[in-house]
This record gives C-alpha cells, sequence and structure tokens, in this order.
C-alpha cells in the first residue's frame, strides 16, 4: 500500500482525510518525498532531497489512535474520532491534527509536547493552509517565536546554514502554481492567534475542547 493510501485509511469516516491534502500527498509520494526511519516507521516529508529531509523535522506520519487517546484520555470514538494526528511539527515531540469542531468544520489544530513547544490551538482554519505555512519552509512549526521572522531570518540568527532546511521549492512551486495558493514570507500572515497549554484560559474553540478530556 502506497503511503498516501495507508494515511488515507487511518483517518476515521467522520473526519476523514480532506482531498486536497491526499491529492497534495500523492504529488510528494511521487516526487520520492517518502522515508524510513531506522524504527522502520514511514513518513514524508516536502523535500525530495534526502540530505534536506534529514534536516527537516516537520514530516507526516500515519495517524495512530493511541496518539490521539494520549491527549483525551478517552475510549470513546465520540470524542477520540473526531482528532488525528497526522504532522510532526517539531523533534520536542510536538504535532499538528484535523480536528473537527463542534459545527462540523475540520480545522487544524496543533498540540505541543509539553516539554518543549507548549502552543495548543487552532493552527490554520483549514488544509489551504496548512500547505501554504508548510511552502514557507520552517524546519519547524512548533515555535510560534518563530512566525514572525521569515526562516532564512530564524537560520541566520538560530542556526547554522548547514543545520537548517533550504526552502521547498518543488513543494512551493506545487503550492503556487498547481493550487493557486498565495505563499506569505511569514507565518505570522496565516497564523492569527496563539494559544497555550500553560494558559488558565483561553478563547481558542480546541483548547477549550481538550480541556475538557486532557488532564494536563
Amino acid at each position: 500500500m502506497g503511503f498516501t493510501d495507508e494515511m488515507a485509511a487511518a483517518f476515521p469516516a467522520c473526519n476523514s482525510m480532506p482531498e486536497l491534502l491526499r491529492k497534495t500527498l500523492c504529488f510528494l509520494e511521487g516526487q520520492g518525498c517518502v522515508r524510513t526511519n531506522r524504527q522502520g516507521v514511514r513518513y514524508m516529508t516536502v523535500h525530495p532531497e534526502p540530505e534536506n529531509s534529514d534536516l527537516m523535522n516537520t514530516a507526516f506520519y500515519v495517524p495512530r489512535l493511541a496518539a490521539t487517546v494520549d491527549w483525551t484520555k478517552r475510549n470513546d470514538p465520540a470524542v477520540n474520532d473526531r482528532l488525528s494526528l497526522f504532522l510532526r511539527t517539531g523533534g520536542d515531540g510536538s504535532w499538528a491534527g484535523l480536528w473537527l469542531d463542534d459545527e462540523g468544520q475540520q480545522r487544524i489544530v496543533h498540540l505541543g509536547s509539553g516539554s518543549g513547544s507548549v502552543m495548543l490551538c487552532v493552527l490554520t482554519e483549514n488544509v489551504e493552509d496548512l500547505l501554504r505555512l508548510l511552502a514557507i519552509g520552517y524546519s519547524e512549526l512548533c515555535w510560534p517565536e518563530h512566525f514572525d521572522r521569515t526562516p532564512g531570518e530564524v537560520c541566520e540568527e538560530e542556526f547554522d546554514d548547514e543545520d537548517y532546511p533550504p526552502p521547498p521549492r518543488l513543494f512551493r512551486n506545487y503550492v503556487k502554481r498547481e493550487l493557486g495558493l498565495r505563499i506569505p514570507k511569514r507565518a505570522s500572515k496565516i497564523v492569527s492567534s496563539i494559544a497555550s497549554m500553560d494558559a488558565k484560559a483561553s478563547d481558542d474553540p480546541f483548547w477549550n475542547w481538550l480541556k475538557l478530556y486532557d488532564g494536563r
């Protein structure tokens, strides 16, 4: 089974993989972006070049129910089917996922590891904005303090060039030319608000939904 098909099959029927995401993953798979880690687990980045994939901490993985249960603390399909984690956003163990909100809208949400990133909120309102965000070219999407800077500025200020991936040019061209989406220079043009898991209260709908179940 292809990687994209395996991913799509892992999403619950009531919160299935959006067609635009599937189309994009099929494109990336066709460009040779699927890798296998040392544990034998397959994943996908936005870089076809292995040397750049090795630098990229943001990557697609097949959703696992156990990962969702780790957050919801429930064995209730009515709860767990609403959240599928499929995008690792940082080497610290942070993830993004597809969440079905109370109105039946699919949104992209972020769940920080807690030991590194503490961002817990709606990341983008739709898949289109997620693809635009990925095309900007950050190595990790779990650090909101990077969002007001370009990936080039983050690299210059915090990394050596050889430790940070170059812009995902092939993916950028696909998002712009094939999908017709505009790609900004900074994530702050897409991610409009941030919430922290350490906050005592928030207006973020995902923060409030998860706090009903999560004891963190």
